[in-house]
């Protein structure tokens, strides 16, 4: 799932070509991106069906580290780019444009993303997401 996922993010221009895309990794070189899955209950509800089927999610972080400094315009284009994914995702979305996961019905997000930590020069800023799905057995 989660490598469908990064391709979704590549195809549909959500992230630069230019950046790096990782799984549970996040070098230190701006501008990266890493792809963390979160630890949840995959199921929604219990016994929605005998055989085990049911709706199911899969929640993740989209974290990145950016540039960082006191330069304040910098600082506005690291946070106008996590609402312009928010804007972007939700669009994709509503448009039934979705990772080629089995199942699926929808991607969203979480929040509106935020910065987790900075140093001097770096700050890594993260928005958390969720896939929802239908698991058939």
């Amino acid at each position: 799932m989660i490598e469908k996922i990064r391709q979704y993010f590549i195809d549909n221009n959500i992230i630069d070509e230019n950046c790096r895309i990782n799984v549970d990794f996040l070098g230190e070189t701006p501008t990266e991106f890493s792809i963390l899955p979160m630890p949840i209950n995959p199921k929604i509800q219990d016994g929605q069906y005998i055989d085990g089927s049911g709706e199911r999610q899969y929640q993740f972080q989209l974290i990145s580290r950016n540039d960082y400094s006191a330069d304040v315009m910098q600082n506005i284009a690291n946070s106008s780019y996590y609402e312009h994914l928010y804007n972007t995702i939700e669009d994709l979305n509503n448009k039934k444009i979705l990772p080629q996961i089995d199942g699926i019905q929808s991607i969203e997000c979480l929040n509106n993303g935020a910065i987790l930590n900075a140093t001097t020069n770096t700050a890594q800023y993260a928005i958390q997401m969720k896939i929802t799905y239908f698991k058939e057995f």
